[in-house]
């Protein structure tokens, strides 16, 4: 009876292992069947990233019920449709959704090609959107097994531009935060309680191809700071400089303008403009005269009579726009406000060939959805990037975490005692 026993035992493991042994050889062929039709294909024109940082209220906006990481998810998959021979590839990392139909907060990464899905890859549940080694390694994946003639990167989620701290995966403390906020313990509630420093997100950058363009898809990232920090990774670099909206850009019909060979930039603004009726500035730079434009600033704050340090009470009585924090001004107003006219002049060529499009907002809808119009926005005035002006109220913080950024030392700041 007992050597019967095990006899059965024994063939009902057998049975149990010949069938994870066809779903492995399953999966291997289907695996195989994939590679072997990518290699019969052209290589394609251009490998696109979306990097999904959702493992906060982006999975779902507590106050609204909205899921805004789903919502697009669906446009992806309605705008890949259109993206010919390309590769779109999304790493989506959510949050613990509240109602369990629509969980799935471990990470996966998605393949599109010729308008259908090719592969889904679940990865490790440890990988958090914020950590700098996660964005190695999933862009490392990105660009190595979807080769292309070119690459494209959209940071998705939330951010705060340039604001900053000491560690390499920052801490939530007030505002000192600045892209992919992600909660512990996967939850839902507020915008992340990690962050990751943009000069850190640029060093992961250079390890990477050379981008055509990084579309930053949040709130704040078109400043002086950052696009001087992207300009060796990627030719263009296109974002608002004010607060979006939380439902973002327009998926369905930004994903095949990303794929457009020469007039993706425009094309994403123009699209993304005329979804919220222009009512979110934007702007694309090219980063090739970013370093010409930090020369042009350090020539013109040089010549200004300016103090080393501002009160944040003179800023404002002198209107200048900025856009939702008060250390992120307009870098064209604040230059006009306070050079000579031929200063001016001359320091806008080189602005305008750093800022080569932009869409003047003359008032912004913000994450709920709030419009924000607290200034006589001047479209003369508007320049739609950002920049930090020190002010003596934040001498132990923002002015000294701004000396991390190499737009601190290629715009003059320490020479004229910023």
């Amino acid at each position: 009876m007992v050597f019967s026993l095990l006899i059965r035992t024994f063939a009902a493991k057998l049975e149990v292992m010949k069938r994870i042994l066809i779903l492995l050889l399953s999966l291997m062929t289907l695996a195989a069947c994939h590679k072997d039709k990518e290699k019969d294909e052209p290589i394609a024109e251009r490998t696109v990233l979306i990097y999904m940082a959702a493992q906060n209220n982006l999975t779902y906006w507590p106050y609204s019920g909205y899921r805004y990481a789903e919502g697009d998810l669906k446009e992806i998959q309605q705008g890949i449709k259109n993206i010919g021979n390309n590769h779109l590839v999304v790493y989506v990392d959510k949050a613990k959704d509240p109602v369990a139909s629509h969980d799935d907060h471990k990470p996966y990464l998605l393949h599109y090609r010729k308008g259908e899905l090719r592969d889904s890859i679940p990865m490790d549940s440890t990988m958090m959107a914020c950590d700098p080694a996660t964005l190695k390694a999933v862009a490392q994946k990105a660009f190595t097994d979807y080769p292309a003639n070119d690459y494209g990167l959209v940071l998705w989620g939330h951010a705060t531009g340039w604001l900053f701290r000491n560690d390499t995966i920052a801490s939530y403390s007030t505002r000192k935060r600045a892209y992919g906020g992600t909660n512990l313990n996967e939850s839902n509630r507020g915008s992340g309680d990690l962050w990751m420093n943009i000069p850190t997100l640029a060093k992961v950058l250079k390890t990477l191809p050379h981008l055509k363009f990084i579309f930053a898809d949040c709130c704040n990232m078109m400043c002086a700071e950052c696009a001087y920090e992207f300009k060796d990774v990627t030719d263009y670099y296109i974002g608002s400089a004010a607060e979006i909206p939380g439902e973002g850009a327009y998926y369905t019909t930004i994903v095949p303008a990303m794929m457009e060979k020469e007039t993706f930039a425009t094309s994403i603004v123009d699209i993304y403009a005329a979804k919220y009726n222009n009512r979110v500035p934007l702007a694309v730079v090219k980063s090739s005269e970013m370093s010409s434009l930090a020369a042009a600033t350090r020539t013109i704050l040089q010549s200004m009579d300016l103090p080393v340090y501002f009160m944040s009470s003179e800023l404002k009585e002198k209107s200048l726009i900025y856009y939702l924090d008060y250390n992120l001004y307009d870098i064209n107003h604040f230059i006009k406000t306070y050079a000579t006219e031929a200063e001016y002049n001359s320091w806008k060529q080189a602005f305008d060939k750093a800022v080569i499009y932009k869409v003047f907002a003359k008032e912004w809808d913000t994450m709920n959805h709030v419009i924000f119009r607290y200034m006589n926005l001047d479209e003369t005035n508007y320049g739609g990037m950002s920049m930090f002006i020190p002010q003596r109220e934040l001498q132990s913080t923002d002015n000294q975490y701004i000396k991390k950024f190499g737009w601190y030392d290629a715009a003059g700041y320490e020479s004229i005692g910023w």
